[in-house]
Order: C-alpha cells, then structure tokens, then sequence
C-alpha cells in the first residue's frame, strides 16, 4: 500500500513537470528578450513566474491526487472521476474571478487550464489506477 502511495506522488510530480514544459513553450511565444519591457517584472519574468506556479500547482495537485488514488487502490472510473472532481474544485475559482475571456491569448490560457487541471487531473488518476493495480500483488 505504501509503495502504491509512493508511485502515485511520484507520477503526479511527473505530470507537473510535463506541465512546467508545457507551459514554458506556450508562454516563449512572441517573447522579445532584446526589450522585455520597463516593468518589474517585466514580460520575460513574468513568463518564467508564470511557469513555475503552473507547474508547481498542477504537480502538487497531481502528487496529492495520485497519492489518494494509490493508497484507496480505486478503479480508473472512480480515480477519473476524483481526478476530475479535485480539479475542478481548483477551476472553478480561477474560472469565476476572470473576466470573459476577449482576445486570443485569453483564450488560449483558459483552455491550457482547463486541460491542465480538471482534465489532467483526471489523467492522473487513470495513470496512477492502471499502475496500482499492477502494483497490488506486491503489496505487503
């Protein structure tokens, strides 16, 4: 059972580094390093901000929901189902406290979160469900 929980942290810390990747190619696009801008911070580090907090939010929340759906040893429905549910939680709020989205990029920010989290969420725990049940004979 420990060794389920301990995969599971692993893969969703895994997801939130797929995630940092992601995140830090979507938000390279159309960066001018040569002027970034005379803000603190400017658009560059804003970029870099904006890829350390999605990647550490979607690993912690992917390590806690892998951890739960390792030490339950669900099946992938209701692990999907968790997954989802968790994800959403964490949504919602952003989703509600944002204005209509108006331009492309707004567009493409909620959509890269609603991927990230509710759906993500749920992919891990498909994941972290196929490979626990794999892992049960071991169990001790």
């Amino acid at each position: 059972m420990v060794i389920r929980g301990l995969v599971g942290l692993l893969i969703g810390a895994a997801y939130g580094l797929v995630v940092t990747g992601v995140v830090f190619l979507l938000t390279r696009i159309g960066l001018d390093y040569e002027h970034p801008g005379p803000l603190i911070p400017n658009t560059v580090e804003f970029a870099w901000f904006i890829t350390v907090m999605a990647g550490i939010i979607a690993g912690v929340c992917g390590a806690v929901v892998g951890f739960i759906v390792g030490l339950l040893g669900v099946d992938k429905t209701k692990a999907a189902k968790g997954g989802f549910i968790s994800g959403a939680l964490l949504f919602l709020p952003m989703f509600l406290s944002t204005s209509v989205p108006t331009s492309l990029s707004n567009w493409i920010s909620l959509l890269v979160t609603l991927a990230v989290l509710p759906f993500g969420m749920a992919l891990v725990g498909i994941v972290v469900a196929i490979v626990a049940a794999r892992l049960k004979p071991f169990d001790l």
